[in-house]
């Protein structure tokens, strides 16, 4: 393998870097208020959920709706893993 070209290193992180503002523009676009300071509050306990909940925001904000906080809840709801505690007595 030959060794990665700077140029061709500063293209990979611009296009890196056109990717994530076309993300957070449409985030920006098709959150309400409301549904993004949950997402901000869910981002500093559970960074990798955050992740999958905003790649599931943007295929809905591609087909053209609005996320707003009750479908925020339902998608943090469905990624959240479930639990299953059983408490027994002695």
């Amino acid at each position: 393998m030959e060794p990665e070209s700077p140029q061709r290193h500063r293209g990979q992180e611009e296009h890196i870097r056109r990717q994530l503002m076309l993300k957070q523009m449409l985030l920006r676009q098709g959150l309400t208020s409301e549904a993004r300071e949950r997402l901000g509050r869910v981002r500093a306990a559970n960074p990798d959920l955050v992740e999958q909940a905003e790649n599931l925001c943007i295929q809905l904000i591609q087909q053209g709706r609005q996320v707003d906080d009750a479908t925020m809840k339902v998608i943090l709801d469905r990624l959240t893993p479930k639990r299953d505690i059983r408490i027994t007595r002695r």
